[in-house]
């Protein structure tokens, strides 16, 4: 498998993990009614998933210390990186308001 491949299948999943996250919530506002309980677990599964934007600042404080100098990124490697990025988030925060709507 190539490296495209893999991209694509990455983004596919995120693009998934998205939707899915943004249907869930719309279903689970209209189900809890937008009572104290659901913002609860909004919050919980925010905080969790604002975790992976601190180890996202220090992957970027120490990856130039670990790659090439002459290797060069283009802005639509940059940009697909960062459409990844986004949607592992976004399944993080999924996973973290399930995980916490059962338990709450």
């Amino acid at each position: 498998m190539n490296e495209q491949t893999i991209l694509l299948i990455f983004i596919v999943l995120a693009v998934t993990a998205t939707l899915w996250l943004y249907l869930l919530k719309a279903k689970k506002q209209v189900q809890y009614m937008g009572d104290e309980r659901w913002q609860m677990i909004q919050l919980k599964a925010n905080n969790t998933a604002n975790i992976s934007n601190a180890i996202l600042l220090v992957s970027v404080v120490i990856l130039p210390f670990l790659i090439d100098e002459q290797r060069t990124f283009t802005l639509q490697r940059v940009t697909t990186f960062v459409l990844i990025y986004i949607g592992v988030r976004n399944m993080i925060e999924l996973a973290a308001t399930m995980y916490f709507d059962r338990r709450l």
